[in-house]
C-alpha cells in the first residue's frame, strides 16, 4: 500500500486549481460558500458509508502506554489504499478523550467532520460525558457545531444516542483576526492533522488487519484510477491493457509521483481500456467503454471523473479534455456482483440538448461540447450538464448554450437503456 499524498486539488466547473500544502495567500479554490445543509448532509452520508465498510478495510493501530496513561491511534484504508477514517483516544486516571475524523476526501480541501468525546469520572462514581459534533467546510471554517452533555450513573450505559443535540450559535463566534498567511497555515495544519497520523501509522509497521493481503484475483491486469472508488469502498474504475501479462513498472510515471505520493501509471498505447473492478475480490467485472490512459485523475487538461450513486450500483465515467469531453458512459452493477453493462451517455446527452435547442429555437451553432455528471441517484437518474462552448478565436471560453438534463438509466430485459426525464436551459456562468 502506498503512502498518502499531500497534494490537494479543488475542482471548479471547467477545471482544477492545484493547491500544495505550502502557505498560500488566497482562499483555496472556493469562490462562493456552499450550502451548509447540503455539506452537512453529504458528510453524514459519508460517515454512514465509511462505518459500513470498516470491517472490510485495512486497519492500522498503535497503542502506547506510560504509567496510567494510554494513547491509541487508528486509521482505516479502503481497497484502493484511500484513507477513510482516523481516530485518536487518550485515557488517564478517571478520564477518556476520543476524536474521530471523517472527510469527503482526505488529502484534499474537502468538508470534514470531527466527533470529540470526553468522559470524566466523578467522585460519586458517575460519568460526565461531553460531546461535540463539528462540521467544517473546505476552508476549514466551522459551519455547524452540535453539543451533547449528560451524566450517567455508575455501571449505566454511556451511550448518548438518546441525548439531544444542542446547536451552537455560530453567528456569535469571534472574528478571525489573523492575516491571510496565518489563516492559510492554520488551514493546512487542520487538514494535515489526520493525514499525518495515518501516515505515521503506515510507517510504524504492518496493519493489524488487511482483508486484501492474500487476495490476488485479477490485480495484475489493472491499476485503480484516482478518485474512482465507489462510496461503499467495494468498486472502482481501473486502467487496463489488452496484454496478457503487463509489465506495469514500464508504465510507471515516477516524475509525476513526488515524494510520498501513490504510484502513477500512464499508458497512452494501443489496447487501452478501462475496467470496473470489485476491490474486495480484486476481480474485473467488465469494460466500461472509456479509454482513459492513466491512473492520475488529471493530466493537465485531460481528466477522468467518476460519479457513483449512494448505493454504489450506478456510475458515470467521463473522460474530458479542456473544452470537450472524449467519452462519457453510464453503467450499472447488479448483485453477484456483475456488470450489467454500460451505455453511451455522452452521445445521448448531446442529442437531448440538440433537440431542446431546436424545439425552443435557441440557435444551432455548435463548438466544443463538454459534459458534467453532477449526481447519480439510486434509481438511476443522472443529473447532467451539457455545455456548448467556444474553444478558440476571439470568443474563446464563451458559452453558446448549456442544458441541465436529467437522464434515467433503465434496465430492460437484461440490457441498459437511457430515457430523458427533463431538459432545460442552464444559466450561463458570469
Amino acid at each position: 500500500m502506498s503512502s498518502l499524498a499531500f497534494a490537494r486539488m479543488k475542482k471548479s466547473k471547467l477545471g482544477f486549481v492545484l493547491i500544495g500544502i505550502g502557505v498560500f495567500t488566497s482562499t483555496p479554490g472556493i469562490v462562493a460558500k456552499s450550502n451548509v445543509d447540503v455539506e452537512v448532509k453529504d458528510l453524514n452520508r459519508r460517515i454512514e458509508q465509511v462505518d459500513a465498510q470498516l470491517d472490510r478495510s485495512t486497519h492500522y493501530l498503535k497503542k502506547e502506554s506510560s504509567g496510567d496513561e494510554t494513547t491509541i491511534e487508528q486509521a482505516w484504508f479502503n481497497g484502493a489504499g484511500d484513507l477513510i477514517k482516523v481516530s485518536t483516544e487518550h485515557t488517564a486516571a478517571g478520564s477518556r478523550e476520543l476524536s474521530e475524523y471523517f472527510q469527503t476526501k482526505f488529502a484534499a480541501y474537502e468538508p470534514m467532520f470531527i466527533l470529540s468525546r470526553k468522559e470524566t469520572t466523578q467522585p460519586d462514581g458517575s460519568i460526565q460525558i461531553e460531546e461535540a459534533r463539528q462540521y467544517f467546510d473546505g476552508n476549514a471554517e466551522l459551519i455547524r457545531d452540535l453539543r451533547k452533555s449528560a451524566r450517567f450513573k455508575a455501571g449505566e450505559s454511556t451511550d448518548t444516542v438518546r441525548v439531544p443535540n444542542k446547536p451552537v450559535d455560530l453567528s456569535k463566534k469571534r472574528k478571525d483576526t489573523r492575516n491571510e498567511v496565518e489563516q492559510a497555515k492554520a488551514r493546512n495544519e487542520f487538514f494535515d492533522k489526520p493525514i499525518k497520523i495515518a501516515g505515521l501509522l503506515q510507517q510504524a509497521g504492518p496493519p493489524v488487519s488487511d482483508p486484501f493481503a492474500n487476495v490476488t484475483g485479477d490485480s495484475g491486469k489493472y491499476r485503480v484510477i484516482e478518485d474512482s472508488v465507489s462510496p461503499d469502498g467495494r468498486y472502482a474504475i481501473a486502467l487496463g491493457l489488452s496484454e496478457e501479462k503487463i509489465d506495469w513498472e514500464s508504465y510507471r510515471d515516477k516524475e509525476m509521483e513526488g515524494e510520498g505520493a501513490p504510484e502513477i501509471y500512464t499508458a497512452e498505447v494501443d489496447g487501452l481500456r478501462n475496467y470496473v473492478v470489485d476491490l474486495t475480490q480484486r476481480k474485473i467485472l467488465g469494460i466500461t467503454g472509456v479509454n482513459y490512459f492513466g491512473t492520475k485523475r488529471r493530466y493537465n487538461h485531460r481528466e477522468c471523473i467518476v460519479a457513483w450513486s449512494p448505493d454504489s450500483k450506478n456510475f458515470v465515467e467521463t473522460y474530458s479534455d479542456k473544452w470537450n469531453y472524449e467519452t462519457c458512459r453510464a453503467g450499472r452493477i447488479a448483485d453477484g456482483p456483475k456488470l450489467v453493462g454500460t451505455v453511451d451517455l455522452g452521445k445521448y446527452g448531446e442529442k437531448a440538448m440538440q433537440n431542446f435547442r431546436k424545439a425552443h429555437k435557441q440557435g444551432d451553432e455548435e463548438a466544443s461540447i463538454a459534459i458534467f455528471a453532477s449526481d447519480v441517484t439510486n434509481d438511476g437518474v443522472i443529473s447532467l450538464e451539457v455545455v456548448d462552448q467556444v474553444s478558440g478565436g476571439e470568443r474563446k471560453g464563451d458559452i453558446n448554450f448549456a442544458a441541465d438534463e436529467k437522464i434515467r438509466l433503465r434496465e430492460k430485459s437484461g440490457a441498459l437503456q437511457l430515457e430523458t426525464v427533463d431538459v432545460r436551459k442552464a444559466p450561463k456562468d458570469e
